[in-house]
């Protein structure tokens, strides 16, 4: 599947960009946000950031909440059925690419 993901750090980029990751699909339907960003975090770009803690994926604490094509949800607890994916930060204050205050 293709993402694209928002990414910005205030403190050294002058504006936000998209960059595009392949990530594999499961035809299952058990993957969710969280999974690809994990993906990419782990397999792909270390760099990138976004909230995630211990007790993610049990859509509690609202942390993790990220704009997931235009609408915002939680990462831990939303599931992926689409070929393509655009993520970015749930508002405009942004401390590094998903992670806001």
């Amino acid at each position: 599947m293709n993402v694209q993901v928002t990414r910005w750090d205030p403190e050294t980029d002058s504006r936000p960009h998209l960059q595009l990751y392949q990530v594999p699909l499961p035809a299952d339907g058990t993957h969710t946000v969280m999974d690809v960003l994990d993906y990419i975090y782990e397999k792909l770009d270390g760099t990138l950031s976004y909230y995630r803690h211990s007790v993610c994926n049990q859509g509690i604490c609202g942390r993790c909440a990220v704009r997931v094509n235009g609408k915002v949800r939680l990462a831990c607890t939303c599931r992926v059925w689409e070929e393509s994916l655009e993520l970015g930060p749930k508002n405009e204050n942004v401390v590094k690419d998903l992670v806001v205050r």
